[in-house]
């Protein structure tokens, strides 16, 4: 095993390099044509996705028909999907979770067939950790419109393939359940093999022997001091030939962007001296496997010099001359984010990265523009429920087919993973249609949303406030969270804001009034209870240099992975300012 997987690094090393010789128009047609039968199944399903949906849920059904959940919920005698929404009920977490309880401590046939090798952990930066059963069918399943998705970013950066995709992971196993399985980061599970045969899962411990091929080795990832891991990956990434950066999450992009400026001068001094820095928090062996790959280059060293002094940042598009692009999320509240990236990238495009989550793959983007994506007619079976008939007793779920454009949905997922009917409590929009199958976005999740006087504020509508005001006003927020007090006669919403600089008073005072002025516009419900005085005028905070940064360095220490970690923008808790550190309150009446 051993040779063979040193073999195949080899070959893959060789091949790197072979290919930097192709030009793009034939990478693009490469890709076409390795991924030829995925696209195609795409294509006719997209077609047709009712009958390609109700072809998905059948097969789970059917599968999993004599476990304990099936028999409950008489899965053997359903046809169709109107006999599955008459047997199996809309499900939350809390109703499965005591099948999942059973799971994790060994037992088999609960909501799937056969043992389960691996369960997947979310973050739980929005709520309490969930445990999400992992097997090779769901990992199909999931696989099959992530696989369109890899051919449309070939289309998109073909030169891609040419370099080194610069990206943070949470490869670690966390743990395992009391029946002895896995658990962890569901990056970890798609190193999953031979699932139902060996049923053989790649540990921590075992290093790939690829890494010694790799700019950027896998063991970085381990690293658990915040800034010592950013470190490294940068002094190593410094001198890869990046062609892309991706991430889930695009705080993270621009977290890149920042420890790149705040490490610059450590940077250019290791890349003078061939070193590595001393007081990083290395394990010794660690730290010699490192320094190992560590030489000079006082080529890069003069470029993070030049960006510095030029822009008084470090600009990735100086350093990385072949950088083509960037992959991340666009929808929901990443619109703040997105705004910040021409100071950084410049025009470099953009790729939605697609409404993934660990308990599924939600849609299939095909280009850079948006973040629309494609419903995942191919993978799991989906339902939707309209915004405004979430709360009813029994709500209408819609299939894929029955969806209108223009209007709100939540979305349900079934899944070869046993989560039926389960209630994502994300909101998605419908913006358009490819061929027959409607094209979403994702808005919020359904409960980020704060309401102390019936105004019904929603997470998308405070990003898209924030971020069109601090663009029409000049400034650059590194964070912002929004909440409410209710210590006075009048509740008021309270904008805390961390700017990236010193900022004087009265262009504070225009960014409050911006922000309050866009949220009326998004929020007719906002502006009669401000115009009614039932709403007080915001108040301004300005929080200590630093606070988000370090809110997710706290989040990730208490154990949420790294690329997942989302910033709180929204809080129905006013304590959250006290976590984060107000410096100043700013109590400006508009002008």
């Amino acid at each position: 095993m051993f040779f063979r997987r040193l073999i195949a690094g080899f070959f893959i090393y060789l091949w790197r390099g072979f290919i930097r010789l192709f030009p793009a128009r034939v990478i693009r047609a490469l890709a076409r044509l390795l991924f030829s039968k995925s696209w195609g199944r795409f294509r006719t399903a997209t077609a047709d996705p009712r009958k390609a949906q109700e072809t998905n849920l059948l097969s789970i059904v059917q599968r999993n028909r004599y476990t304990a959940f099936g028999k409950e919920h008489n899965f053997s005698k359903i046809k169709s999907v109107e006999d599955f929404q008459k047997n199996v009920p809309i499900c939350t977490y809390d109703d499965l979770e005591p099948y999942i309880r059973r799971m994790t401590a060994g037992e088999k046939n609960i909501l799937v067939t056969g043992p389960v090798p691996y369960f997947a952990r979310t973050s739980g930066t929005t709520g309490p950790a969930k445990y999400i059963p992992i097997n090779e069918r769901y990992l199909e399943e999931f696989r099959t419109g992530r696989r369109v998705w890899v051919r449309q970013v070939a289309q998109a950066f073909p030169k891609a393939i040419r370099g080194t995709v610069l990206t943070m992971q949470s490869p670690r196993i966390e743990g395992t359940t009391e029946g002895g399985t896995p658990y962890g980061s569901i990056t970890v599970s798609m190193g999953v093999v031979d699932v139902g045969r060996r049923r053989r899962i790649r540990r921590e411990g075992a290093r790939d022997v690829m890494e010694s091929f790799q700019k950027i080795p896998m063991s970085i990832f381990y690293i658990e001091d915040f800034n010592t891991k950013y470190y490294v990956l940068l002094r190593l990434a410094v001198v890869a030939n990046l062609s892309l950066m991706a991430t889930i999450n695009p705080s993270t992009l621009i977290l890149i962007c920042r420890k790149l400026t705040e490490f610059a001068p450590d940077l250019i001094r290791d890349l003078e001296q061939g070193t590595l820095k001393e007081g990083l928090k290395l394990e010794p062996e660690l730290r010699k496997k490192l320094e190992k790959r560590i030489k000079k280059n006082r080529k890069v060293a003069a470029r993070i010099r030049d960006s510095l002094e030029q822009h008084g940042r470090v600009r990735p598009p100086d350093v990385w001359k072949r950088l083509g692009g960037l992959v991340c999320w666009k929808g929901g509240a990443a619109p703040f984010y997105l705004k910040q990236f021409p100071e950084w990238f410049g025009d470099l495009p953009v790729m939605d990265y697609g409404f993934v989550a660990t308990e599924g793959n939600f849609s299939v983007v095909l280009s850079t523009e948006g973040s629309k994506g494609v419903v995942a007619v191919t993978g799991h079976f989906f339902e939707f429920i309209p915004e405004e008939k979430r709360n009813e007793e029994n709500p209408p779920a819609l299939t894929v087919d029955q969806l209108e454009v223009g209007k709100r949905y939540y979305i349900l997922v079934t899944g070869s993973h046993g989560l039926y009917r389960y209630d994502m409590n994300d909101i998605v929009e419908v913006v358009g249609m490819y061929q027959k199958t409607p094209e979403i976005i994702f808005c919020h999740k359904g409960g980020n949303m704060v309401s102390f006087t019936g105004e019904k504020i929603a997470e998308s509508q405070v990003v898209q406030a924030v971020s069109s005001a601090q663009e029409s006003v000049g400034i650059t927020l590194n964070g912002f969270c929004v909440t409410v007090r209710l210590d006075q006669e009048q509740p008021r919403y309270v904008f805390a804001v961390e700017p990236n600089a010193q900022v004087a008073d009265e262009k504070l005072g225009e960014l409050l009034e911006t922000c309050e002025k866009n949220l009326q516009e998004a929020n007719i419900e906002y502006r009669a209870k401000r115009t009614s005085l039932r709403l007080g005028y915001p108040l301004l905070a300005v929080v200590k240099n630093g606070a988000f940064e370090q809110w997710r360095k706290e989040k990730i220490s208490a154990g949420a992975f790294d690329s997942h970690v989302k910033t709180p923008h929204l809080s129905r808790d006013p304590s959250v300012l006290e976590k984060l550190g107000v410096e100043r309150e700013l109590d400006i009446p508009p002008s």
